[in-house]
């Protein structure tokens, strides 16, 4: 008898956002145009951080944004897949702005 085991714990090939879906996500966060700062870039090609300002809702307010991909080198973890955002005025920072995660595929959006 030849019987094939599935390993259920095999991994299955990870998601990494494009460009396209961090922009999109970013622009839903600050709900319009943001301005990309700074990208990296690893060297398959793929961003792992993203640093971009947006106008905030006040007077001389903006938003800081920082999209991250962190990825642990003897894989003891799932890759974390995050932005984070923070309001700036007047040179202090806070407090946080909207946040996103990315959860098994999907982004999640959080207020």
């Amino acid at each position: 008898m030849n019987e094939k085991i599935i390993n259920q714990f095999e991994q299955k090939a990870e998601h990494i956002p494009t460009p396209e879906e961090v922009s999109e996500v970013l622009r839903q966060m600050v709900k319009g145009e943001y301005h990309e700062t700074n990208r990296y870039v690893d060297e398959q090609g793929n961003v792992y951080r993203i640093d971009a300002i947006a106008q905030g809702t006040e007077e001389g307010e903006s938003i800081e944004l920082y999209y991250r991909r962190k990825v642990y080198a003897d894989s003891s973890q799932d890759t974390e897949v995050d932005i984070h955002s923070t309001h700036v005025k007047n040179g202090s920072c806070g407090p946080a702005g909207p946040q996103a995660s990315f959860i098994n595929g999907k982004w999640v959006l959080m207020d």
